[in-house]
């Protein structure tokens, strides 16, 4: 099958057999919110493609058409795919308007002049995702050192793997890994660390350098600002006095009034939109 521009690709249409297994292999039926978007998935169409080539398909309802003038919704899911031929490097989007943007991109020698191909006999010798990650195991891939904080016990919990340079937040009772953006935590991070420094604030990659100089403490109070603009996630519990708090009794959420002002200008400097 070759996956590339195809002037007599018509739409709607089923995803193919092998699309589907790509998309399984980071979506493990053992988990239960991987395997609700499994079936999410089989309800719907091939629409049509995204604005990013032929490797990159939105899938809909089949009387819709697909939506390619909203940003990218985050990702849900992303992994890799190795068969004797090459890798293949795949994404799940969220949910957006009843659409879901997927991306299937052939690499290397699977992608000769731009024209991804997916080999009809699809035959598997290694897959990896961060969907399979479960607390206590080390990073995918690669087996590197992974920091794990307790958001809220059984609940929530935070993965760092500075050698990938990827944030996950584990949701127990779903089993899902779901990515936090990078830029937006460490945004929140520079403001509960009361750092201004323009040369820091705008390079994020120290944070997966300075990892150690961050505390948990730190680290949760940046991602419930995150969470309290974002609206992601419901973190809220009732702690003493009605006051809200991680179930961490140490920790209550950050008053935010006193940080509004650098809000806006972290806002204002990188002119960022929801994520």
């Amino acid at each position: 099958m070759q996956n590339g521009t195809n002037s007599d690709e018509h739409f709607p249409r089923e995803l193919t057999s092998q699309e589907r297994v790509l998309l399984n292999s980071i979506l493990p039926e053992n988990k239960p919110g991987y395997k609700k978007y499994r079936e999410k998935i089989n309800r719907l169409m091939v629409i049509g493609h995204g604005r990013f080539g032929a490797a990159n398909l939105i899938l809909g309802n089949a009387d819709q058409q697909p939506d390619i003038d909203s940003p990218s919704a985050p990702i849900f899911a992303s992994g890799t795919f190795t068969c004797p031929e090459g890798e293949i490097d795949i994404a799940v989007h969220e949910v957006r308007y009843e659409q879901i943007e997927i991306d299937i991109s052939p690499v290397g020698n699977l992608n000769p002049g731009n024209q991804s191909i997916i080999p009809g006999n699809l035959v598997k010798i290694n897959s990896w995702s961060y969907s399979d990650w479960i607390p206590g195991e080390k990073a995918p891939l690669d087996n590197s050192e992974i920091r794990e904080i307790s958001l809220i016990p059984d609940k929530y919990l935070l993965a760092i793997a500075p050698a990938h340079k990827k944030i996950w937040l584990y949701e127990y009772e779903a089993g899902v890994n779901h990515l936090i953006p990078v830029t937006n935590l460490y945004n929140y991070l520079m403001i509960v660390k009361n750092i201004r420094d323009i040369k820091i604030v705008g390079n994020q990659s120290l944070f997966f350098k300075d990892l150690d100089a961050c505390s948990d403490n730190e680290i949760i109070s940046a991602f419930i600002l995150y969470n309290n603009y974002f609206k992601k996630f419901n973190l809220n519990l009732p702690g003493k006095n009605g006051e809200k708090t991680t179930g961490n009794s140490n920790l209550k959420y950050p008053a935010e009034n006193k940080s509004l002002y650098r809000k806006k200008f972290f806002q204002k400097f990188y002119k960022r939109g929801k994520n």
